[in-house]
């Protein structure tokens, strides 16, 4: 019983630790201290010595959280190869936005002049 309790802890840290540290989502592309949790459980799990309904069902409900996470991050975090700065003497592209202040802003503005800096800042959310 004790394992399946840990089993249980492994992967509701898996997910706090996913969704508490804002430094996995924005600097890994992917979480793998997360993936080892998750694997941990699933062993912890099937190294359990209880036998039965709730066994399976810890082995059951980890795996399913298991897979659906890593085919999101698997899947969604990968670029594809898709670059993604603008290098040296390339056009930038056109684009509008909102500013913080609620104005809008478009990158046509600043044609004529003699620099631009555009800062995209990620957050952490």
């Amino acid at each position: 019983m004790i394992s399946l309790l840990v089993a249980w802890a492994a992967l509701v840290g898996a997910v706090a630790l996913y969704a508490l540290a804002p430094s996995l989502r924005i600097h890994m592309s992917y979480p793998w201290p997360v993936y080892a949790l998750l694997v941990s459980a699933i062993g912890v799990a099937v190294a359990s010595r209880r036998r039965g309904w709730l066994r399976g069902v810890t082995i059951g409900a980890i795996s399913v959280v298991a897979v659906m996470f890593s085919y999101y991050t698997l899947v969604y975090s990968d670029l594809d190869g898709r670059r993604l700065a603008v290098d040296v003497g390339d056009r930038f592209p056109e684009f509008t936005l909102e500013t913080s202040t609620g104005e809008r802003f478009s990158s046509s503005e600043t044609i004529g002049k003699s620099a631009a800096l555009y800062v995209f800042y990620r957050g952490d959310w």
